[in-house]
């Protein structure tokens, strides 16, 4: 069997390293990074060539099987995690981007705002989230997040979420919204 060079192997573009220095943990609990042949399961296959794809989203690795010679392609991507959500009543649930995007959508319902700027509006929730580092976030921190971007995309969005979110029981409660959305200055 040929001998795997841990200093190619585990080399990292832009001259980053896997080596001992520049992990939080010892080196020795690295194993040699090898991906199985699909067609006859061997464990020695070779990169041939690697792109960046799905706009820098994703790596595409065209391999070749040192046993058998067949070519195959993989793809690579960060598994970035969303926090849990932590409900009102203490429940804890998955982050749910479907249930976030129909809970959007049904504010923006008749609105002018295209499917872009709704989607863009979802990133930014979703990067936001990612980037408070918790495992976990209060679901009224998610409420809050959708609130802003639904204020930047409609007002008209924003009150209707508002309205649900916030439990208005009665027409002060709207007119009170709609005066204090009135005197923020325009964010463009």
């Amino acid at each position: 069997m040929k001998s795997i060079d841990s200093q190619s192997v585990y080399r990292k573009p832009y001259g980053l390293s896997c080596h001992g220095d520049a992990l939080p943990w010892p080196s020795h609990f690295l194993l040699p990074a090898t991906m199985h042949c699909p067609f006859c399961g061997a464990n020695d296959t070779k990169v041939i060539d690697s792109r960046l794809v799905a706009e820098g989203e994703q790596v595409r690795r065209r391999r070749e099987c040192l046993a058998c010679g067949e070519r195959f392609t993989t793809f690579e991507t960060a598994e970035l995690v969303l926090p849990r959500l932590i409900k009102t009543d203490g429940s804890r649930q998955p982050f749910d981007e479907e249930k976030l995007r129909a809970g959007m959508q049904r504010a923006l319902e008749k609105r002018p705002v295209s499917v872009e700027r709704l989607e863009s509006s979802l990133v930014h929730i979703k990067h936001k989230l990612r980037a408070t580092g918790e495992r976990e976030v209060k679901s009224l921190v998610v409420g809050e997040l959708v609130m802003a971007e639904l204020k930047k995309l409609d007002e008209v969005a924003y009150i209707r979420f508002a309205s649900v979110y916030r439990r208005f029981q009665d027409l002060n409660e709207f007119r009170e919204e709609i005066d204090r959305l009135a005197r923020e200055p325009v964010k463009e």
